[in-house]
């Protein structure tokens, strides 16, 4: 049995993150835990051409010189603490990593950074790594839904996911129930301040603090393991624990086509959907028109100085779709930019906010588009939801896919081998996994 009760039935959070076993667990969440880990490895390889990756190696290694952690997909080494917030940072920094609907916000970009790079500088078997994923996705996300019943600003993916990642490091260093508990206090009391709407309106390479996040939650268990307490974490109180071991939150989880942010897709979807019912040229558009959820209006910006404002642009990400084919990370990077077309067409994109679609949100990430043509034909979707969703979801297939078209660029022939040695992880050690990504 995966955990104990208290008296009332409830999991206790302690028990819960150093009892799991990947054996105990149901074929369909561990098949989802290998999808998650196969998913951010690609999205942190493509993340490593990053424009300002170097510059940022190189201001981490003049605070410190230790040189024991990967980078994936380079050959840089740094401390533990700063590789996992390189490969978080690089794993987010195109939005193309995993997202939760509920928790409005992405786990995988932290926890599965932290749990990797700890797993393999202490030669842990890959068993426990996928141990410490699911805890972490778990403790994640039921933290976000805590920190948003205590008020305040809506707090982003960088707050909440420092309890997960703690409580995913706290399972691989072994620590007693004690001292998680003592991992996951600090990870609350340091989580960030994370305001997501201004996050999304002011987009940066902070990136919602995943990065932060990640190093911070690794930090915290490193302390409580060093004997450093920490406060009775909320979560361990909360009754968002009644369905831990029962109700899996790393089932739910989303994966994204697009390099953009989420609240772009159902719209492209749209839009691939109608190009392929009747094949037309951008050039004939005259007008789209996109009904929404009340936050997407954030991202309606046009003309992006830089990657960070493309992906979150939903104008510009329409145009680079109608030009392009595809949104991957080459039409929000480099000259592409600066494309008069995909400029052009932004500006045929207007975004209006429907209280219905609004109603339906987070639970839903709900668009309808329209388009009109210079010649007075019109498209008109039905209200649409994003491929990739727990209830629409990509297949093995198209994740290979995906992985493939991120990582190969990188490795070469060697991307191979990653999805066949995450499908025989658990007899295996997560070093080997690490050792295929340099």
């Amino acid at each position: 049995m995966v955990g104990r009760r208290g008296l009332e039935g409830t999991m206790e959070l302690d028990q819960f993150v150093t009892t799991l076993r990947w054996e105990e667990l149901r074929p369909e969440t561990q098949e989802i835990t290998r999808r998650c880990l196969l998913d951010l490895l690609g999205c942190a390889l493509a993340g490593v051409q990053a424009g300002n990756f170097r510059s940022l190696v190189d201001g981490i290694k003049k605070l410190d010189r230790e040189e024991t952690s990967h980078v994936w997909g380079s050959e840089v080494k740094t401390g533990l603490a700063w590789s996992i917030f390189l490969n978080a940072y690089t794993a987010s920094f195109f939005d193309l990593d995993d997202g939760h609907r509920l928790a409005q916000g992405h786990p995988g970009a932290a926890v599965i950074p932290a749990a990797l790079a700890t797993a393999a500088s202490i030669g842990a078997p890959g068993k426990a790594l996928l141990e410490a994923i699911v805890i972490g996705y778990e403790v994640a996300v039921r933290s976000a839904l805590v920190m948003r019943n205590l008020g305040g600003p809506r707090k982003g993916s960088g707050a909440w996911v420092v309890p997960g990642v703690a409580a995913a490091v706290a399972r691989l260093m072994d620590l007693a129930p004690g001292r998680v508990l003592d991992a996951v206090g600090l990870a609350e009391y340091f989580s960030l301040q994370a305001t997501q709407d201004r996050s999304a309106s002011y987009p940066s390479p902070m990136k919602e603090g995943l990065s932060w996040g990640a190093y911070t939650g690794y930090i915290a268990a490193f302390l409580a393991s060093q004997g450093f307490r920490g406060m009775r974490p909320h979560l361990a109180d909360s009754p968002l624990l009644d369905n831990l071991s029962v109700s899996w939150e790393i089932e739910k989880v989303y994966f994204k086509r697009y390099a953009c942010c989420r609240w772009a897709h159902p719209a492209l979807d749209g839009l691939e959907e109608m190009l392929r019912k009747e094949p037309l040229s951008w050039m004939e558009i005259d007008r789209i028109r996109i009904r929404t959820f009340e936050k997407a209006t954030l991202l309606d910006r046009r003309d992006p100085a830089d990657t960070l404002e493309a992906v979150y642009s939903i104008p510009f990400v329409i145009g680079s779709y109608l030009v392009h084919g595809r949104v991957t990370p080459a039409q929000v990077s480099g000259e592409n930019l600066w494309d008069h077309r995909v400029a052009d067409l932004s500006r045929l994109v207007f975004l209006e906010s429907d209280e219905e679609l609004t109603a339906k949100f987070p639970a839903q990430c709900l668009q309808q588009i329209s388009v009109t043509f210079r010649d007075g034909r019109s498209y008109e979707s039905g209200t649409l939801s994003a491929k990739g969703d727990p209830a629409d979801p990509l297949s093995r297939d198209d994740l290979l896919a995906k992985f493939r078209m991120l990582s190969e660029p990188r490795l070469g022939g060697q991307w191979r081998r990653i999805p066949e040695t995450i499908d025989m992880l658990e007899w295996g050690r997560a070093a080997d996994l690490v050792d295929l990504l340099r």
